[in-house]
């Protein structure tokens, strides 16, 4: 109980089907649009973000084109913010905008502002990146499956000054790259000891405090959404498990990962009634096909309960939190007769007593 208890818990672990899985067609593969409320409040989020930045910007930056560009920023993410703020006015769109900004945004900003000059460039170009880019694939996906259609259109047509501006923003990224490299090859010796020296003095404690900050930066990329493909383990425990001919072979009970963070088996409730004298069955995850109902339609039998059946079926789906997959089958190829023969899966507090192995080989 304890181990199903700890790994139901962990709703944000995410569980990739192996690549060699049928999964879902080409059409499904395209990231969920976010939804009306969310799309709002992260757009006003972000252009909140975007108008403070670029203020600093055309105060504090060293480069005359960052400085401009923190000024466009200004200018069109005001505009992007009014007529948003109009347009939720006029389709009577219920959401509660955003009036200060979040603590990563914050955070962002307050380190920006204690730079100046050639850091702030080379702090706040690469914020500018990475910002632009979730923001088109925000406007991107809301413009093709979005729920509201005056929203859909609207970001529709964002979408080219938005890729407008992450254009701009690498360049500049590509630029300050480039003159940094021919500033450290034009300096002599002498030059850089006096660098040196220069920061460890108290006017420039805020080039070494940035410094410290990208040393405390994490050596590995975030991941920041959930692809179709992708399961958690929650969503996986509990969901059931059938063969080709539509026979129910019992439920998911746990996942079994390893140190690397593979998927390395499922372990099946096999038997018994309402959980009681069952045994656990472990099945490679590589064994699993997950499979759209279309799919199943074509390789299954149709009986005469079937209707019924799916109906209960997908019920039980839609009161999961993972409606996303709720039109996808797992599927095993096995016979109940097969499943119930299998050795029982062992547990490692098991196996430390003997005693389950022992009883197991007397049976």
């Amino acid at each position: 109980m304890m181990r199903r208890a700890l790994l139901a818990g962990a709703v944000a672990l995410a569980v990739p089907l192996l690549s060699g899985s049928p999964v879902l067609n080409p059409a499904a593969l395209a990231a969920p649009a976010a939804s009306t409320e969310s799309f709002v409040q992260t757009v006003a989020m972000s252009d909140m973000f975007e108008v403070q930045s670029g203020k600093l910007a055309a105060d504090q930056a060293g480069n005359a084109k960052v400085k401009s560009f923190g000024q466009k920023m200004v200018d069109d993410h005001t505009k992007t913010t009014n007529e948003l703020t109009q347009l939720i006015k006029d389709e009577n769109i219920t959401v509660d905008l955003p009036t200060a900004l979040d603590r990563d945004h914050q955070a962002k900003l307050d380190d920006l502002k204690g730079l100046s000059a050639d850091a702030f460039d080379r702090a706040y170009i690469p914020t500018q990146v990475s910002a632009h880019e979730k923001a088109v694939d925000l406007f991107q996906g809301y413009a093709d499956g979005g729920e509201n259609a005056d929203l859909k259109q609207w970001a529709q047509k964002t979408l080219p000054a938005l890729k407008g501006h992450l254009d701009e923003a690498k360049q500049l990224s590509s630029d300050i790259k480039m003159a940094a490299n021919d500033k450290d090859g034009q300096a002599t010796t002498k030059d850089r000891q006096a660098e040196v020296t220069v920061e460890t003095n108290k006017d420039d404690d805020v080039r070494v405090e940035a410094r410290q900050r990208k040393d405390r930066a994490a050596s590995f990329e975030y991941v920041s959404r959930q692809k179709p493909t992708d399961w958690t383990a929650q969503a996986l425990i509990g969901r059931t498990v059938e063969n080709d001919a539509g026979d129910n072979l019992g439920d998911i009970n746990n996942v079994i990962l390893n140190e690397k963070g593979d998927v390395v088996a499922v372990t099946i409730g096999v038997g018994g009634f309402l959980g009681i004298g069952e045994k656990n069955v472990g099945v490679p995850f590589q064994a699993l096909e997950f499979r759209t109902d279309e799919a199943r339609a074509d390789r299954a039998t149709e009986r005469n309960d079937a209707d019924e059946k799916k109906e209960s079926a997908d019920k039980r789906r839609e009161a999961r939190f993972d409606t996303e997959h709720s039109n996808i089958r797992i599927v095993l190829d096995a016979t109940k007769e097969q499943l119930e023969a299998a050795p029982e899966f062992v547990w490692l507090d098991e196996q430390s007593t003997g005693s389950a192995r022992e009883e197991r080989a007397v049976q």
